[in-house]
């Protein structure tokens, strides 16, 4: 499979190239695309979270369990004390970090069911609920963001599939396949929950305003 540096270049380029077309047809604003670049980096590094051994995603997830909880804590909680909110901040930090990372690393193996099309379908769907029906951003940003991630999903998968086509070699490696897939066969309970959680976060979000879409396809056309 391609290394940690090969998916944060690939994904750089490629999310890159795709959103300075949307910046320069004014689709977004420039914190809107500095948004949505990230977003796309951050997709080209995340099926690679279900590696145990991979330093980059530990540093990530140390992160996320100091991060996480304190946004949450301050989205929510209206009115608390100082010492209130730095309890409640180390004890969801020690819960997330010890208890909800580390099931999830005991749980998954590398290149699962979280190394999967469907799985990043289903991210960027729940971003995109996250950001617009809780965080109340536009449908069209909130889109965008989900789009975004799901395409730095895919460059990593593809990155990982043409590493295994091995060019420079006569034979194709044994990975070749299990990157870019729409299923596990390993786990077809998990595939088809995933599918489900799809269907139903597609179910969940019909209500938002799509043109985006509309845009987008005019801006490909100006392109051509």
């Amino acid at each position: 499979m391609a290394s940690f540096e090969q998916h944060v270049n690939g994904a750089v380029i490629a999310s890159g190239i795709a959103v300075i077309p949307l910046y320069s047809a004014s689709i977004v604003d420039i914190n809107q695309t500095l948004a949505l670049f990230s977003l796309g980096i951050f997709g080209g590094v995340l099926p690679d979270i279900d590696s145990d051994n991979s330093k980059p995603i530990q540093i990530s997830f140390r992160i996320l369990s100091i991060f996480l909880p304190l946004i949450a804590i301050l989205m929510t909680v209206n009115t608390s004390s100082i010492a209130n909110i730095l309890f409640m901040w180390v004890i969801y930090s020690l819960i997330l970090h010890f208890g909800v990372f580390q099931l999830f690393l005991a749980s998954t193996h590398h290149r699962g069911i979280f190394h999967s099309i469907p799985m990043g379908a289903l991210i960027a769907l729940l971003l995109v609920y996250l950001f617009h029906d809780i965080l109340h951003f536009k449908s069209a940003f909130a889109i965008l963001s989900g789009m975004f991630i799901f395409f730095g999903f895919l460059i990593h998968l593809l990155l990982d599939e043409i590493v295994s086509l091995n060019l420079l070699g006569k034979d194709m490696k044994k990975s070749f396949g299990s990157a870019m897939k729409l299923y596990d066969k390993n786990n077809i309970i998990g595939t088809l929950i995933l599918y489900a959680g799809v269907g139903g976060l597609l179910f969940v979000l019909q209500h938002l305003d799509v043109s985006v879409f509309t845009d987008i396809a005019t801006l490909f056309k100006e392109i051509k």
